[in-house]
């Protein structure tokens, strides 16, 4: 009780830290939308285990050299076990060390206490509405829709503990279906946030492929579907299904590369821009920059 008292005492005053330092974003007139997208960041209740000092350097790597980014994704895996401490770590990482005060946080497997001891999906559940709360998302579902910029991001999560075989609700699929028709009805990029592609949604990625696939015969600009889990960078990372759906499979923040990994979105009036950077050295990763004009 004390530690968990401790804890939250510090999550505060690193809430006014975060306030403090934050400068606003300044990219290129143009852009009209510049995001950074991670995934399978995998916070520790452990402080100070070295998974915990990786994620504290490259969120910091991510503040200093893209702090005129408009947002942050992550794509699900938060955490490694949905817990209380695990959720106060990377808050407070993110508001000392990380200088983008907007974020877009998706739940994953791990975020569903799918590799605690002792399972428990309604704790997760809390857990996580309560770090979408401290990130100023009020939603009472683990979905939900949220625009930066006037951009629409359709961010989907499992509704059970996901133990290989997520649970997405008839409920929570009409909604994808109904949000992401009116979202492309706006003539602008949609992003959807899902912590699993196809490969691993189990008994909704018919559903999902088939929602996705009658949006994109109508829409006029990119729908960019993205995801995480398999933490790997390679040839499944991007793919183009026709001319207005795609899909971007993110590698995990610290976990492919000691350089850290991420993708950078840049939205202009004609262009989604997607490319692959090193944290660390802040460099671009050859051969995964792709260009979508629309």
């Amino acid at each position: 009780m004390a530690a968990r008292f401790f804890a939250t005492l510090a999550l505060i005053f690193t809430l006014f830290l975060r306030n403090l330092s934050v400068l606003p974003a300044c990219h290129a007139p143009d852009v009209r939308l510049k995001v950074v997208l991670v995934a399978d960041v995998h916070a520790d209740a452990d402080f100070t285990r070295e998974r915990m000092n990786g994620m504290r350097e490259m969120f910091a790597a991510l503040g200093r050299t893209q702090n005129d980014a408009d947002t942050l994704v992550m794509a699900g895996d938060l955490t490694n076990c949905g817990d209380y401490f695990e959720y106060v770590n990377l808050l407070n990482c993110l508001n000392v060390y990380c200088r983008i005060p907007d974020r877009v946080p998706e739940m994953g497997n791990h975020d569903s206490w799918n590799h605690n001891d002792d399972p428990d999906y309604v704790k997760a559940e809390r857990y996580f509405k309560a770090f979408c709360a401290f990130n100023g998302i009020y939603t009472d579902k683990v979905y939900y829709e949220k625009r930066v910029n006037g951009i629409p991001f359709l961010v989907l999560g499992v509704e059970a503990g996901d133990f290989g075989e997520p649970y997405h609700s008839d409920a929570q699929l009409n909604w994808f279906e109904q949000e992401l028709n009116v979202a492309v009805a706006g003539e602008q990029p949609v992003f959807v946030v899902c912590h699993k592609d196809l490969r691993g949604l189990g008994a909704a990625a018919g559903r999902i492929s088939q929602i996705l696939t009658a949006a994109s015969e109508t829409a006029k600009a990119p729908i960019v579907f993205v995801s995480g889990h398999y933490h790997s960078i390679g040839e499944n990372t991007f793919r183009r299904q026709n001319d207005k759906l795609f899909w971007l499979n993110l590698p995990s923040m610290q976990y492919t590369d000691d350089r850290g990994l991420a993708f950078i979105a840049e939205v202009t009036a004609h262009t989604v821009i997607l490319t692959g950077v090193y944290i660390l050295p802040d460099e671009p990763a050859e051969g995964y920059c792709y260009k979508i004009d629309y």
